[in-house]
């Protein structure tokens, strides 16, 4: 056998197949995956990006003269799933478990988001990542500008001090 035709043949192999612990493995992280993204759950984010993707597009659509269709949202959504399908995402992110976590580790996580608190955890997880990043998304056209001439990446200087972190109760007023 020629030694590009094995290179081929190993290059192309399956890990798990030649060995068991890694199917394993896999098959647990695939597991995980359902249990804290379950597709509703997935294409709840997916709703959120197009929730924030939406009003830019409706904007730039309306000043240009050619408004969306009525039916957008069902058309974006469905895009969206062409172009990442929750079977597709839902394989890459367990591989990315698969890297960082033992068999056993993925057990107990596994074991973890079976229980009532962890189902919990995985059905607000979306929820709190979205708010999450709508307040980052909130704050960074407020700070970045400063820290960012204060960092010498854009013109005025360092002559501005860097803002303490607002306390909780502040942010609670936001």
């Amino acid at each position: 056998m020629s030694p590009a035709l094995v290179l081929v043949l190993l290059l192309g192999a399956d890990p798990a197949a030649s060995h068991p612990e890694l199917a394993e493995q896999r098959a647990v992280a695939l597991q995980l995956v359902e249990l804290v993204q379950p597709e509703p759950s997935y294409r709840s984010g997916l709703q959120q990006m197009m929730d924030q993707m939406l009003p830019p597009l409706e904007a730039q659509a309306r000043a240009n003269g050619k408004p969306l269709p009525p039916d957008v949202r069902k058309r974006m959504m469905a895009a969206l799933l062409e172009v990442v399908p929750y079977a597709e995402m839902r394989q890459w992110t367990a591989e990315l478990y698969a890297q960082r976590f033992t068999t056993a580790e993925l057990k107990e996580l596994v074991a973890f988001y079976r229980t009532p608190l962890g189902r919990k955890l995985a059905s607000k997880l979306p929820e709190l990542m979205g708010e999450a990043g709508k307040k980052v998304s909130s704050v960074l056209p407020e700070r970045l500008p400063a820290a960012l001439r204060r960092h010498g990446l854009v013109g005025g200087g360092a002559e501005e001090p860097a803002p303490k972190s607002l306390e909780p109760a502040k942010q609670q007023k936001m």
